[in-house]
């Protein structure tokens, strides 16, 4: 149905260009055609054919344009209009080229003026970030002479309580050799935890039973099954402990080490107070902390416990040591002049403690199987 004349102006004042919608030309267009383009366009764009949300808008456009340019009248008014745009489009298009040169260059001054100004704002700032950089740099030196100075007075200082702590140490030196506090360790190269281990995980390993001054890691050949290594230890009481606590099978250290033993050979001259651990007494789980001691009864007195029964029995004392005799190398009055008398002392009193636990424990075991049977 073709369009109301009042409606035609509004559609003719219309920017969509409806040749090029429906695809015919505006210059040669008959009925037939027309209608042709309009149901090839429609079937496409049908709202039934068509679920795009686009369709209907599209749909609506389609039958607009056809109504528009199959009525003469209003045909005429939409190409009258249609050509004013077209030719106010072609005078935009067609310029002229002197005003545009003159835009040009006024545009063209502007914007030298413009970089001119630019340059020049970041010639003044590098300026200012070398000036900047060069106070920076000349603070900086100011304070690492500083530094070098009070580095200076520090070393010298440390230096100077080195050589007091080395004149403290020829006044207390060891009686025992750096030998005497090396062990020795094997281990299955093989092994899960063998194929792991260097000197900073040896070191840490034992580092629970003493201080580690030196590890040594001893390469040996593709063909050798077994890797050895040094630790050397600060005290006797570390290399003393890591010894006896794989000898007693205790730790961890059976699954992981083949051997742990004194790298002379033999364990050192303790002094014939010192008693050795045996096959029967259970070691330390940890060897660096000293077991607690039971419960002391109110009116407690040094040398005297109290039983289940109340009787009294005397502690096992340290009074055995007293048997060291006074010419040995290891005698209380030599290992009072250096630092060994109190590492033979602690780990005295650690075994002692031992056994005097063990004692009771086994007291209480039998006193249960008494009361069993």
């Amino acid at each position: 149905m073709p369009p109301k004349e009042s409606d035609a102006m509004s559609y003719a004042t219309s920017e969509t260009d409806f040749y090029e919608l429906l695809g015919v030309s505006n210059d040669v267009v008959s009925d037939n055609s027309l209608r042709k383009a309009f149901r090839k366009e429609s079937l496409k764009w049908h709202p039934d054919k068509n679920p795009s949300p686009e369709a209907t808008d599209k749909f609506h456009l389609l039958t607009i344009a056809y109504e528009v340019i199959s009525d003469p009248a209003t045909r005429a008014a939409y190409d009258n209009a249609r050509a004013a745009r077209l030719a106010k489009k072609r005078r935009s298009e067609a310029f002229d080229m002197h005003r545009r040169q003159m835009q040009q260059d006024l545009e063209g001054r502007e914007n030298s003026a413009k970089r001119q100004k630019t340059e020049q704002e970041e010639e003044e700032l590098k300026f200012q970030e070398q000036l900047a950089k060069l106070q920076k740099e000349g603070a900086e030196m100011r304070r690492r002479a500083e530094e070098a100075v009070r580095e200076a007075a520090k070393e010298e200082e440390l230096m100077a309580e080195r050589g007091r702590e080395k004149v403290k140490e020829k006044k207390q030196e060891s009686q025992f050799t750096e030998m005497d506090r090396t062990v020795t360790v094997r281990w299955k190269k093989s092994s899960a935890e063998g194929k792991t281990l260097d000197e900073n995980s040896l070191r840490k390993m034992f580092t629970k039973y003493g201080r580690v001054q030196d590890c040594v890691s001893i390469p040996t050949g593709k063909d050798k099954k077994f890797q050895s290594g040094l630790l050397i230890f600060e005290s006797i009481v570390g290399a003393h402990a890591a010894v006896h606590t794989f000898t007693d099978g205790k730790d961890d250290l059976a699954k992981i080490f083949k051997s742990v033993n004194w790298a002379g050979g033999k364990e050192p001259d303790l002094g014939e107070g010192f008693i050795a651990a045996e096959s029967s007494t259970p070691p330390l789980s940890h060897p660096q902390e000293t077991p607690p001691l039971p419960k002391k009864p109110a009116a407690w007195t040094p040398g005297v416990s109290t039983s289940k029964d109340g009787a009294k029995k005397t502690a096992p004392s340290f009074g055995s040591f007293s048997s060291v005799k006074t010419n040995t190398q290891f005698s209380k009055s030599a290992a009072a002049e250096g630092s060994d008398y109190e590492s033979l002392t602690l780990m005295r009193m650690r075994e002692a403690e031992k056994r005097r636990l063990e004692v009771e424990m086994r007291k209480k075991e039998s006193e249960a199987q008494d009361q069993n049977e």
